[in-house]
């Protein structure tokens, strides 16, 4: 017996592409677009491609985000809303703490755009290499919540030594609020940093915030 009550259109996955912005500065330019009739988030995998192979895939975000919080005003998204795409060179998404099919986290930037949204941004650091593996994993909206996040000094230290600056890490450990996003698959980023809840640390109002926040 035949039933009916198939689904034809699924949801589909964001598109990610790049091209060169000023390749003897080793700048990119991503773009990204939302194929799908309704709001989509999602995180962008991208590895470094040399000699034909491709290493070192991890979420865009994952390696800095101390000194985009500390340093250039980077936010934690309470809640997933589109991005406005106003100008390619100053277009920045905030982070997010996203968690895996393991139940694992870890932080990255959070990219949210409305249907068929184009969505454009700057990114450095690609002297002689460029992106490869590109990818974008859809994400889901959980709740949100306070965090404390033991982070690996060493994302501080290494963009420092890439860029020739000496911009401070943020106290260790971070404590933030933030939108917790679900991803239906486990993502390994490149730094495996401690993150957990802080609900059980609430004052009172905070406790009265957060339960309003959830419907």
């Amino acid at each position: 017996m035949n039933i009916a009550g198939l689904l034809l259109n699924p949801l589909k996955n964001a598109t990610a592409s790049y091209t060169w912005y000023d390749k003897n500065n080793g700048i990119i330019k991503w773009r990204f677009e939302n194929p799908n009739n309704k709001t989509i988030s999602f995180i962008l995998l991208r590895g470094i491609k040399q000699d034909n192979n491709v290493s070192e895939i991890y979420p865009f975000g994952n390696a800095f985000y101390p000194i985009y919080y500390e340093n250039f005003g980077t936010e934690f998204s309470l809640k997933p809303e589109p991005l406005k795409n106003i100008d390619f060179k100053t277009n920045s998404p905030p982070l997010a703490i996203f968690e895996n099919e393991n139940k694992t986290k870890f932080v990255a930037f959070l990219f949210t755009l409305s249907p068929g949204e184009i969505y454009e941004m700057l990114e450095g650091g690609w002297n002689n290499i460029e992106p490869g593996g590109i990818s974008t994993v859809t994400a889901f909206y959980v709740s949100t919540r306070r965090f404390l996040i033991t982070f690996n000094e060493e994302q501080c230290s290494m963009y420092n030594s890439e860029s020739n600056q000496n911009y401070p890490c943020p106290g260790n450990p971070l404590s933030v609020r933030s939108a917790l996003m679900s991803l239906r698959k486990n993502v390994k980023p490149l730094f495996n940093d401690k993150i957990s809840s802080e609900i059980n640390n609430l004052s009172l109002m905070e406790l009265i915030e957060y339960l309003l926040e959830q419907f």
